[in-house]
């Protein structure tokens, strides 16, 4: 049985996992998923998603085979009271209310592909929010009612499957650690509420007094970048080459090091990292957004325009790319181009009133021009 303090930090643990990763035992049979099913679940999350519905995320997850999984994991010493802690502290946060609250009110989380591995359906999702990105990629299996859930789920924040995430914090927690070590531990649930409360200062503060060993682990780490990423770009940039130094070979590394490198305006290394997570995920059309906005800071408007007009053709819903094809082409002086996207924006209502002010600003002549075709159209 775990004693009650234990209980109490792998409960908070587990509480503070979900939101910063992106998430007894019995066998699961082996049931394949046809594409057509992986597909017909990508399409429901998508749509639950654009309707803010949480519930087929929160319910993603089956759970007996997730937990057969971090067993697997955690080897044969992992106690099994410790997976049933964890389990009911999975319960204590909504996936779906979570990646739905990542998302802002721009974000979105979109399939990206469906492929099979190992004879086993998976899906890739993009969750991009408030300017950030993550990949999750789901495996897939069928119930004895033939649905279809997820067994586990890869992250490319992390760069390793939620189960093995989870059963390295299990281990941590079924060590023999002294007691006001593990009152320090507690202190996770204090750092997620200043997280959530942006008091990033403070969450530093207690993060420090978080135990040595512990810092070192994978999620720690990840909850240090993410309070460094609101101190400012020194505190960031050491908190990423941190993470470097202590996972050098992590499959996660390329997502990493392009703020990293940019931070350091080593722009080609980041459009480096860029390419080969590129080639990771097998193409994902928004890593085009990066790439222009790359080549900004490297003054090759050129090479921006052409991979803002490819993010453009791919995903045109996107409005910073959108914007920043816009105000693109009108640095290389294609104002026939411009016009020609803002006025499809503007008939379709994509672009916002204050969006388009925005570019009316710092483009006052884009005004000028726009208003001097608006009787032209109107003929």
């Amino acid at each position: 049985m775990i004693p009650l303090p234990a209980r109490k930090t792998l409960t908070l643990l587990l509480l503070l996992l979900l939101p910063v990763l992106m998430l007894h035992s019995c066998s699961v049979p082996d049931r394949p998923v046809s594409r057509e099913e992986a597909l017909a679940l990508a399409h429901r999350i998508e749509r639950s998603v654009t309707q803010h519905d949480y519930d087929v995320l929160n319910r993603i997850f089956d759970e007996k085979a997730f937990a057969a999984k971090v067993i697997k994991e955690g080897g044969l010493f992992l106690k099994v009271g410790l997976v049933k802690g964890a389990m009911e502290g999975f319960h204590k946060r909504e996936f779906g209310k979570e990646i739905i609250g990542l998302l802002g009110s721009n974000g979105s989380y979109e399939l990206i592909k469906q492929y099979e591995k190992d004879h086993k359906q998976h899906l890739l999702f993009r969750l991009y929010g408030d300017g950030k990105v993550n990949y999750h990629d789901f495996e897939l299996i069928k119930m004895e009612d033939e649905s279809i859930r997820a067994a586990d789920l890869f992250i490319y924040l992390s760069g390793e499957n939620f189960s093995k995430t989870l059963a390295d914090a299990l281990k941590l927690m079924d060590t023999d650690m002294p007691k006001e070590e593990l009152e320090k531990v507690e202190k996770v649930n204090t750092i997620r509420t200043l997280v959530a409360q942006k008091d990033y200062e403070k969450a530093e503060q207690y993060y420090d007094q978080l135990p040595a060993s512990i810092k070192k682990g994978k999620t720690f780490q990840l909850i240090h970048i993410t309070i460094c990423e609101n101190l400012g770009n020194e505190k960031y940039s050491q908190a990423l080459n941190e993470y470097r130094l202590l996972f050098p070979n992590d499959p996660n590394m390329y997502l990493m090091m392009v703020d990293a490198y940019t931070l350091q305006k080593n722009y080609p290394m980041a459009l480096e990292s860029i390419n080969k997570l590129d080639s990771m995920i097998d193409k994902d059309p928004y890593q085009d957004y990066q790439r222009g906005l790359l080549c900004l800071l490297m003054k090759d408007t050129a090479k921006a325009e052409t991979y803002f007009e490819q993010l453009h053709k791919n995903m045109p819903t996107f409005k910073k790319g959108t914007i920043e094809l816009i105000v693109t082409y009108l640095d290389n002086d294609h104002k026939d181009k411009a016009i020609r996207i803002l006025k499809q924006a503007k008939d379709s209502n994509y672009l916002s009133d204050r969006n388009i002010t925005a570019l009316y600003t710092y483009h006052p002549d884009l005004k000028r021009i726009m208003d001097e075709e608006a009787p032209k159209q109107q003929r």
